[in-house]
């Protein structure tokens, strides 16, 4: 995955301490009621698109930006799912770096009526799934947030207060 510049300049200071960072998720959702999912290079499992706030984006702006980034579709966040955080969001990547994320959850829908494509280097593959077909191999947080944007929940889901 690359790194952006912004990161790159903090870990120069701080080397591979623990930093928070704002990220996004975006639970799109078509018009036949399937969800845009990629398959992570990463970890090789299923998850809607994702990625880190930029400085001076708002997190709306980041969500659109990481899904056209990675699957070629425009969308148009609808509303906020979820807010994520704790230490179940600490992760270290394989170079040792440290991070903890702050993640906003929305729903989206797609404004491009083509197929999605794998667009970057971050995906082995992109496809739209039927809800009833999701794959096995997805994260049970992404199974509860693709849930709360199917039913359309009241307000948002925050960690772990709701839990």
């Amino acid at each position: 995955m690359p790194i952006s510049e912004y990161i790159k300049h903090i870990r120069a200071k701080i080397g591979k301490e623990l930093l928070l960072l704002p990220g996004v998720t975006a639970v799109v959702i078509n018009n036949r009621g399937e969800v845009l999912l990629q398959l992570r290079r990463d970890t090789d499992a299923w998850a809607p698109p994702s990625g880190g706030v930029e400085p001076g984006e708002t997190v709306a702006e980041c969500a659109r930006r990481e899904v056209l980034e990675e699957t070629g579709i425009e969308v148009a966040p609808e509303s906020i799912l979820a807010v994520l955080s704790g230490d179940e969001y600490n992760m270290t990547y394989p170079n040792g770096d440290q991070m903890a994320t702050v993640t906003t959850v929305f729903r989206c829908r797609p404004l491009t009526a083509g197929a999605p494509r794998v667009n970057d280097d971050e995906s082995r593959a992109i496809r739209y799934f039927p809800v009833d077909a999701l794959p096995e191999n997805m994260l049970a947080r992404h199974r509860m947030i693709i849930s709360l944007a199917l039913n359309r929940a009241e307000g948002a889901y925050f960690n772990p207060l709701d839990e």
